[in-house]
């Protein structure tokens, strides 16, 4: 599956997809539930995705990558399981953008929760 955001194309495998069971997932909202505590007291607001700024990552650094904690398809689909069950998920970080882009914001921190939605909330192709 071919994630987009803007001018961003990100392969998501499709096992992981539908292992997260997302099949036949509709959204009932507009925006994922935030966890208010994971938020620390920092303001939590509702931003569109069109609002904000394709992230840019190095040559050779993926969207979905290994960390300390868990590999990749284990982060993405606890956060698409968390999607399709209502959870509280972390919001992202936005940061205003003040250089002058077409873009209110760019990403801060929570890329995995910004562009996973995209393939359900914006567009979505099979390959």
């Amino acid at each position: 599956m071919i994630l987009t955001h803007h001018d961003l194309k990100i392969e998501l495998d499709d096992a992981w997809w539908a292992e997260a069971g997302m099949a036949n997932f509709v959204p009932t909202g507009r925006a994922f539930r935030p966890d208010l505590e994971a938020a620390k007291g920092e303001a939590v607001f509702e931003a569109r995705i069109d609002e904000v700024c394709s992230l840019k990552r190095n040559p050779g650094v993926g969207i979905f990558h290994d960390n300390e904690e868990a590999t990749a398809r284990q982060r993405v689909i606890r956060i698409l399981k968390g999607f399709r069950e209502g959870a509280a998920i972390p919001p992202v970080i936005l940061v205003k953008d003040t250089s002058g882009s077409v873009f209110r914001y760019k990403i801060g921190h929570g890329s995995h929760r910004l562009l996973l939605p995209c393939g359900r909330f914006l567009s979505r192709s099979s390959h």
